[in-house]
């Protein structure tokens, strides 16, 4: 009896997490398609209002940054989800040659305010930066 009633409420408890984790975590992949910003990015610490021209498309579920298709950098998957009036994504994109970028964003009355870090392993020393990004919706 003892293990039977421990069974049932361990597959209670599965099931309610199932649940609860089905609620929180829906399907945001595609909240911010069709959206893109133009803006400038840079290191992290310089001044905002200058440095490479930079746009960042939401498209099919993926983002694309266009400054780092040159570095052969391709879109990825992105995860979004929206927090009141703000919506937050992340994104990691790859590139063969160059390693990789990881993604983190705010966007707020159609500003779009992003940090990201760019990581590349080596085989005598590792490099990793941090960049910002800050532009206004493409109408």
């Amino acid at each position: 009896m003892g293990a039977r009633l421990i069974f049932i409420f361990s597959l209670l408890f599965l099931c309610s997490n199932l649940f609860v984790d089905h609620v929180v975590a829906q399907d945001t992949s595609n909240l911010l398609d069709g959206k893109t910003f133009i803006g400038f990015n840079g290191e992290k610490g310089k001044i905002l209002d200058s440095g490479e021209d930079e746009e960042i498309v939401f498209e099919n579920g993926m983002f694309i940054s266009t400054s780092c298709y040159k570095y052969n950098f391709a879109g990825a998957p992105y995860s979004a989800i929206e927090v009141g009036d703000r919506v937050h994504f992340e994104a990691i994109t790859v590139s063969p040659s160059h390693g990789q970028i990881t993604w983190e964003g705010v966007i707020h009355d159609d500003v779009a305010e992003v940090t990201f870090v760019w990581t590349k392993e080596r085989w005598f020393w590792d490099t990793r930066r941090e960049y910002w990004f800050k532009g206004t919706l493409k109408k």
